[in-house]
């Protein structure tokens, strides 16, 4: 029987390569729902100003669903007493690729509007602020995909501490946003609220699975 997380290192939970559909795997499936999702959005409005915002919106909400998901199925495979959960557990990182790929496409809808696009005059198009962001977010993106499978010249240590700290700051980054959002000048959006409660929920999942990991390990070691 498989053991809960001995750390809270934010670790991906896989499926086997079963789980793709038409030769596609879960985090190309989760690519091309990101981008249907986003595309709709700029298409409701018209790819005008509006819904540019909404795609990039959209992008967003659907990156923040797919974030929780990656981060709580490992300690929800761990603590459910469900073989088919626990079969699930530690193979492949299919989630974690799947969140990287679709907030690759919350950037690309940042990023390809603001540029190809000319800016109206009330919009300043692409600013120093919003580019810096896409940078440093695609660059974090892609280490977090590279360290979210065991890597040669890499020790798993290393590894764990890379990943743990990268989705570290997607968990801020998206909390934040929420308590921002939910406290500051804005018009009252449900979503908000609940993104908050989700990462709070991941987080006490998380805690539970590395509370009950260091609980059986001293089990393990004291004298029977």
């Amino acid at each position: 029987m498989s053991r809960p997380g001995k750390n809270l290192a934010f670790r991906g939970v896989s499926f086997r390569p079963r789980s793709a559909h038409f030769g596609i795997p879960l985090w190309g499936l989760i690519a091309l729902t990101a981008g249907v999702i986003c595309l709709g959005g700029f298409a409701v409005h018209g790819f005008d100003e509006n819904g540019l915002r909404l795609g990039n919106q959209l992008a967003w909400r659907f990156a923040c669903l797919v974030f929780f998901i990656a981060i709580i199925a490992g300690p929800v495979t761990r603590l459910l007493p469900w073989e088919k959960f626990r079969r699930a557990d530690g193979e492949g990182p299919q989630l974690i690729w799947g969140f990287c790929a679709s907030f690759g496409v919350f950037l690309a809808s940042l990023i390809i509007p603001n540029t190809l696009t000319p800016p109206p005059l009330d919009h300043q198009g692409l600013s120093f602020s919003m580019a810096l962001f896409a940078i440093f977010g695609a660059a974090l993106t892609m280490m977090v995909a590279y360290v979210a499978s065991p890597q040669r010249g890499l020790g798993e240590r290393s590894r764990r501490v890379i990943l743990g700290a990268g989705l570290s700051y997607y968990w801020l980054a998206y909390t934040l946003t929420g308590f921002s959002r939910l406290s500051g000048p804005h018009r009252p959006d449900a979503f908000y609220g609940w993104s908050v409660m989700l990462m709070l929920v991941a987080l006490l999942l998380r805690f539970a699975d590395n509370f009950i990991a260091k609980k059986t390990i001293r089990d393990d070691r004291s004298p029977q």
